[in-house]
């Protein structure tokens, strides 16, 4: 359990990483991929309006659903240690 548990960390940690970095720095996707930056969103060009759409919106829920990913993982967690203490607790009576 404690290396599952390690595991999945790992996993959340990484994924969370990669994306905040794609969703903080989306502008360079218009600079990797130049066809990209034709066309308009809302009267805006496409390259000005989805880097500040993304950096601020974008972060925001992503933001909120990384705390209730974590949230649910230290509520893993705290199960586990629980179910640690219960069983010390019960070895030594």
């Amino acid at each position: 359990m404690k290396e599952q548990l390690y595991k999945k960390e790992l996993r959340i940690t990484v994924l969370f990483v990669v994306i905040l970095m794609i969703f903080g720095h989306f502008a360079q996707i218009f600079k990797l991929f130049p066809s990209l930056q034709e066309g308009s969103m809302w009267g805006f060009p496409v390259h000005y309006i989805m880097p500040i759409l993304m950096g601020w919106f974008g972060l925001l829920i992503l933001a909120i659903i990384m705390a209730v990913v974590l949230n649910k993982f230290d509520d893993d967690m705290d199960a586990y240690t629980s179910s640690l203490e219960d069983k010390n607790s019960g070895d030594t009576v």
